[in-house]
């Protein structure tokens, strides 16, 4: 950047988005005064690698002006969820958390785990970064408290009670064998269970199984017995964290050789209720646990009164406003010095320090496997260097529709899953496996040199002699061709290098294995985006054309249903009931999907 268009900058809040080859976003960052703090980044000498080799690529700056700080930060995050930065912090596979939500936005609710972001008119808590953790807390509900399962939209007149209902683990709304304030009743504790409040949720079951007592209601006395039961075990299991009773969260990080790992505690009413560990993807910032805060809690349901960390974050007092403005209340972060809090920070570092440890010890047996399989690789194919990065290419069609590619990368036998590609293939007419290879190799090559990437040791092509032709083809063309390049045919998994007459067969063992690994989970990840595309395409292809069905609408239709059959199956009336469709939209829809109702 040239001294005078740093002076361009404005002096005033605001936020900046750093661009590279191509005008790709490459970082984005907020600040009180973007002149400053983009003139930061040059001229001086920084300490952080990746700070480095972020300025490198940086070919121009782009400028968002606010009010505020606050009003930065929100920005801020908005653009980096949807340009998704290089060089900004992010969660690794943070779109893949899974969630628990309470679809309170029905008549009878029901809860559920999903792997979909929150949406509006439900509650959602998480996210999880433990599946099997989560299931085991919707089993857990399941067992306590007899909400149903079912997908129907209730109320109707057409479903009937189902076997649930006859062994105790649902209450039969479907048949208005409950009703709607007492299902909600129940729906309100499911709440309080998840939101950690056992000592409020007691309190509760405690009155209403006294009342039914007084009531001589006995079969519901002895239900709320039972549940009763269930939380005291809970609340018994769960750890005494605090003598005050307070709800806090208690953020810390473990960073070293390489990996950065993160550990959240959650503490309701005094006690431990959940651990989650998140796996960082570093980036540029001079300090991660800002950015981190920014991550878990955008979209949060709810966030508590106090957020214990264990260092002090940047734009400390704008991330307790932002935080402040989702709960609703005061939200303090807190770097403790003493007492129980410096505990609970102690007891959250020791955790991310094992998490991270263990982590890395799992990293590096795995990747002890990998070296010998990698040298052996080298010596057969004759590589020139150890081919420790392995990026493999795939196509994948049905017909001549949805052509489409795949790339992924290995590193020290290791997935990168940060660094797999899909592409929809462009500029090829009708089924050709060999120009659809050239196509998804060139783009991806022309990215990775246009970005300063670092270029894989090793391309790996799933197909035989034209497909790698096709490739090498593509790598000249890319200016990468000094890559070395080779194909793995299914058939007699028969290995071509250019320049070698003659197939080259591996012998059973660790180097063949870990070839086909990675053929294997290229064609995985090729196959899955064209299932995604077909799916799309049937959804597109069936729902397209209703006159006042928007996107928004379609989603809530299919969020709701499941697919396009399970809407087909719906009475008209039913369908008209549902939030912005009524009955002429409803009768449209329906014509639309084949399906008629006089």
């Amino acid at each position: 950047m040239k001294p005078d268009e740093l002076d361009r900058i404005p002096d005033h809040p605001g936020v900046y988005l750093m661009k590279g080859a191509g005008g790709r976003v490459i970082y984005v960052g907020k600040a009180n005064s973007l002149r400053k703090r983009v003139r930061s980044y040059f001229g001086r000498t920084l300490d952080s690698p990746r700070l480095r080799a972020l300025v490198s690529h940086i070919e121009s700056i782009d400028t968002f002006l606010v009010d505020s700080e606050l009003e930065a930060l929100i920005l801020e995050q908005s653009l980096i969820k949807e340009h998704r930065p290089r060089y900004n912090v992010m969660l690794k596979d943070d779109k893949r958390y899974p969630y628990i939500r309470v679809s309170v936005n029905e008549p009878f609710p029901r809860v559920f785990g999903t792997r979909l972001p929150p949406e509006e008119g439900t509650l959602t808590f998480g996210p999880y970064t433990d599946a099997a953790a989560m299931h085991r807390v919707l089993r857990l509900i399941q067992r306590i408290f007899p909400m149903r399962t079912c997908l129907h939209p209730l109320p109707s007149k057409t479903v009937r009670l189902c076997l649930d209902y006859q062994i105790g683990k649902c209450l039969g709304p479907c048949e208005a064998k409950v009703s709607e304030e007492e299902y909600r009743r129940m729906v309100d504790k499911v709440v309080l269970l998840l939101r950690g409040k056992n000592r409020s949720l007691l309190e509760e079951l405690r009155e209403e199984m006294e009342e039914a007592a007084a009531e001589r209601q006995y079969e519901r006395a002895a239900l709320l017995r039972d549940q009763i039961a269930a939380v005291e075990r809970i609340v018994e299991r769960q750890r005494v964290s605090s003598s005050d009773g307070a709800d806090r969260d208690i953020v810390a990080i473990s960073e070293g050789e390489g990996e950065a790992v993160a550990v959240l505690l959650r503490v309701r009413e005094g006690k431990m209720t959940g651990k989650e560990t998140f796996v960082l993807r570093p980036g540029a910032e001079e300090e991660p646990l800002g950015p981190l805060l920014k991550r878990l809690y955008a979209g949060a349901p709810a966030v508590p009164a106090e957020i214990l960390v264990d260092r002090e974050p940047s734009d400390r007092g704008a991330i307790e406003a932002w935080l402040s403005s989702i709960g609703g209340s005061r939200v303090r972060v807190l770097v403790p010095a003493r007492g129980d809090k410096l505990r609970l920070v102690d007891l959250a570092r020791a955790n991310a320090r094992h998490e991270r440890e263990s982590a890395l010890v799992r990293k590096l047996a795995r990747k002890d496997r990998s070296f010998p399989a990698l040298r052996r690789l080298q010596r057969e194919l004759g590589l020139p260097r150890l081919p420790r990065r392995i990026e493999c290419f795939d196509i994948s069609n049905l017909g001549d529709r949805d052509l489409v590619g795949s790339s992924v990368s290995f590193l020290d036998g290791l997935p990168e899953k940060a660094r797999y590609r899909r592409y929809r293939i462009r500029t090829v007419r009708g089924v050709d496996d060999f120009a659809s290879i050239g196509e998804i190799v060139a783009r991806r090559f022309r990215r990775l040199i246009a970005e300063g990437d670092e270029l894989p040791d090793l391309v790996l092509i799933d197909g035989g002699k034209g497909q790698l032709a096709a490739a090498l083809a593509a790598l000249r063309e890319a200016g990468a061709e000094e890559v070395p390049a080779a194909s793995l045919a299914k058939r007699e998994e028969e290995i071509f290098r250019p320049g070698i007459g003659e197939p080259i067969r591996l012998e059973n063992g660790p180097a063949l294995h870990l070839v086909q690994r990675i053929r294997d989970e290229a064609h995985r990840f090729a196959i899955t985006y064209q299932r995604k595309r077909r799916r799309e395409g049937t959804t597109r292809s069936a729902l397209d054309g209703v006159r006042g069905l928007g996107d928004k609408r379609k989603g809530l239709l299919l969020a709701r249903f499941g697919s396009v059959e399970r809407i087909r199956a719906v009475a008209a009336k039913d369908l008209a009931r549902l939030p912005g469709i009524g009955p002429v939209l409803a009768r449209r829809i329906l014509e639309r999907l084949g399906r008629r109702e006089t």
